[in-house]
């Protein structure tokens, strides 16, 4: 089921975090949709930043004054997965450093869009450091949401599939497109036989036979 109706976007001020090319994501976000007149309900959820993508960690159903009964059918047919793109649309920014009079640094903040007169420019110029930033962006964005980032950064671009994937490499190689590490757990050493214990082992396994 598509859900369509009012979104409001609540996330903590100060909350978010640089997660890659300049693109800064709240570490939390409530996400309320009301007015879905298909469903008779509003559904309101908060989204947990985890690593590099969002997962759902609550998720609540309210009957409208005027709707009909939640039933398990309902609920299925929510798309909870759905829900998160339209969270990392509404909720991500980006911040562009611009030098002010003053010497120091400011940042502009937007939207991670880009407009079809820019996508033009910059698919254009080739892969450009400039064009390889948008690229990490896309990437970015795309992991935040679940989505297939090289699919992404074909649509987005609107290019060829073999060319999004050479120019995430090339993002890559240059060092545009940082991935983020993978912690994993060293996985605990096993303790040597003895002589003895060998022996017995083998034994044991000589009279099973």
């Amino acid at each position: 089921m598509c859900l369509m109706g009012n979104i409001s976007i609540e996330s903590k001020v100060g909350g978010r975090i640089h997660v890659g090319s300049d693109v800064y994501a709240p570490t939390r976000v409530e996400l309320t949709l009301t007015g879905m007149e298909e469903i008779g309900a509003d559904v309101a959820a908060v989204l947990l930043l985890e690593g590099q993508r969002y997962v759902v960690q609550e998720l609540r159903i309210t009957r409208q004054d005027d709707g009909a009964p939640i039933t398990s059918e309902l609920i299925r047919g929510i798309r909870v997965q759905s829900l998160i793109p339209v969270a990392v649309r509404e909720s991500v920014e980006l911040r562009i450093a611009e030098p002010s009079p003053k010497g120091t640094d400011r940042h502009r903040v937007t939207g991670v869009v880009l407009t079809p007169k820019e996508r033009r420019r910059i698919v254009s110029a080739g892969p450009t450091d400039e064009t390889l930033l948008w690229v990490a962006r896309i990437y970015v964005m795309a992991e935040l949401a679940g989505e297939p980032p090289a699919k992404s950064v074909k649509e987005n671009l609107d290019i060829p599939m073999p060319t999004a994937g050479n120019w995430i490499r090339r993002a890559k190689d240059r060092g545009i497109l940082k991935q983020q590490a993978t912690t994993v757990e060293p996985r605990p050493a096993q303790p040597s036989l003895t002589v003895e214990q060998f022996r017995a082992l083998k034994a044991s396994i000589t009279e099973e036979r």
